[in-house]
């Protein structure tokens, strides 16, 4: 706060210096160094993760004072040629510190983010060639300076629209950013003046750049989300307006008469973009299809054992008795239920009871093929379904099961085989009858019954 305090009042004591005499020639200098050396401080007294981003910042505004140092003082050659080449030198240097941020702000492994640059400079590109390139009252000073600012403008959007922290750093360094681009275009409408509203304003915007970069909330700026965000409107509504542009400037050539002479970076750029769009609409599938596989499987799985859930056994069981109708193959089905677990939960803890019931899905599926299912039911109790066996086959099965069962613990369990009558939830309960007999009878059993029709 102070050094936004301290530096706004010497941006408004700057405007008000007299024109007259070398005062802006020696305030200026005094202002922007002191603004290059404040982030040099900044970075090294909050240490971001990426402090490469921010030097290279820095260097940028600094090859930018020097060319306006030099530009106030002289304007013959050799040194206005060595003023344009850090003129242009501060665009990539800014460049790089501008992608560095956005980079720092998304997940690792995310590409839209390359993706989305590629459109929106594109489409800056095509603006750039047919509204500005074919002007030949600019020198080419002016159209590296124009293709810059156009740059900077693409990433700054690109930076607005990325999803990461809102921090006070993050809120000055786009005011900064947006105020250097504003100076800039003003400079190409009006003659460069000490003391000029473009001057001004390019002192105020490294004052909030040091502001930005002495803020504590700067280590933040290139802190990724801990979550990927959904699809951000303000980042559609930048997409939107760029995917537009190139047929806007189209029906714009073609309305005055101009389409003939601008057709090759129309037609280029026009297909560059349609690639990229393209890109980016698979990328967004490829996302759809994942979360729809993850969803998929947390419907269909028990978040705990890692077996099919009380959802995914319903849905099998009434496929498996269809099938079972339809070809005559037996079904048989068979609940399983710890013993004690109650105890074990209370003598060893709820960690213990959890990882009990872990080992126990993972031992069982072991004990089981590829086309049965365990699933859990609730609690520590577990189903069982078993195709294309006979009850015997069926009871040696899950008699396997019990020898498999870790850390010298049992299971009571109700074997039966439908009867191509019963509802599921009739098959059910009978084999929980079943179950309950074999806890009746001492435990650590299975107790195999006849299907119902078969009893009565």
């Amino acid at each position: 706060m102070l050094c936004l305090t301290a530096g706004t009042a010497a941006a408004a004591g700057y405007a008000l210096l007299p024109s007259d005499g070398a005062w802006h020639l020696v305030a200026y200098p005094i202002i922007a160094l002191s603004c290059v050396i404040a982030v040099v401080a900044g970075v090294r007294r909050h240490r971001p993760n990426q402090p490469a981003v921010w030097y290279s910042f820095a260097a940028g505004l600094g090859a930018w004072l020097a060319n306006t140092v030099i530009d106030q003082l002289t304007a013959t050659a050799p040194w206005s040629q060595l003023s344009a080449g850090f003129l242009i030198a501060g665009y990539p240097l800014l460049g790089h510190a501008l992608f560095g941020l956005i980079r720092g702000r998304v997940r690792s492994g995310d590409r839209t983010t390359g993706i989305d640059a590629g459109i929106v400079a594109t489409s800056l590109a095509v603006l750039f060639w047919t509204l500005v390139a074919g002007d030949d009252s600019l020198s080419l000073l002016q159209l590296l300076v124009a293709a810059g600012d156009i740059a900077l403008f693409a990433l700054i959007s690109l930076l607005v629209t990325t999803p990461g922290a809102h921090t006070a750093s993050y809120r000055l360094l786009l005011t900064a950013l947006g105020l250097t681009v504003f100076s800039d275009v003003l400079l190409m409408i009006v003659p460069f003046e000490p003391g000029g509203p473009a001057d001004v304003i390019f002192v105020l915007a490294n004052v909030l750049s040091a502001a930005a970069a002495l803020h504590p909330s700067m280590r933040r700026l290139t802190v990724p989300l801990p979550q990927p965000p959904g699809f951000v409107r303000p980042r559609l509504a930048l997409l939107t307006a760029a995917i537009l542009l190139a047929p806007i400037v189209s029906l714009h050539q073609g309305a005055t008469g101009r389409i003939a002479d601008d057709w090759l970076p129309l037609g280029v750029g026009s297909i560059v973009l349609f690639l990229l769009v393209s890109a980016r609409m698979a990328g967004l599938v490829l996302r759809v299809e994942q979360q729809a596989r993850h969803l998929s499987v947390l419907v269909n799985e028990d978040p705990l054992t890692g077996v099919a859930n009380r959802r995914r056994w319903d849905e099998r069981l009434r496929t498996a008795m269809d099938r079972s109708a339809a070809t005559g193959e037996p079904l048989v089905v068979a609940l399983l239920d710890l013993d004690h677990f109650k105890r074990y939960n209370d003598t060893h803890g709820h960690q213990a009871g959890d990882e009990l019931l872990t080992d126990a899905a993972t031992a069982w599926l072991s004990g089981l093929r590829g086309d049965d299912l365990l699933a859990r039911y609730g609690g520590e109790e577990f189903c069982v379904m078993l195709t294309g066996r006979t009850v015997a086959e069926a009871l040696l099965i899950v008699e396997h099961l019990q020898t498999l069962t870790p850390d010298g613990q049992t299971f009571s369990a109700g074997l039966t085989r439908w009867d191509g009558r019963q509802t599921a939830q009739e098959l059910l309960e009978h084999a929980d009858r079943l179950l309950y007999d074999s806890k009746r009878s001492g435990r650590a059993r299975v107790t195999a019954g006849r299907p119902l029709a078969d009893a009565a």
